[in-house]
């Protein structure tokens, strides 16, 4: 498994203790502002950490347009 597949999956796995922690803590319910600002700032992590992944060329959809 190379580097970069371990680092997708340590995304996901952080994205779902992410959403159980925030489950189990009821912020979705008790402080939505803070529910909404800590989603919208760990979307933009990961967009952020994906193309830092993903540069130009080496994404697995540009190996198919050969």
């Amino acid at each position: 498994m190379t580097m970069r597949r371990r680092m997708e999956w340590l995304l996901i796995a952080l994205t779902a203790g992410l959403l159980i922690s925030l489950k189990q803590l009821h912020y979705g319910v008790t402080h939505y502002n803070i529910f909404l600002l800590i989603l919208l700032v760990w979307s933009l992590i990961m967009i952020i950490s994906l193309r830092a992944l993903y540069k130009k060329g080496t994404s697995p959809t540009d190996q198919n347009k050969s």
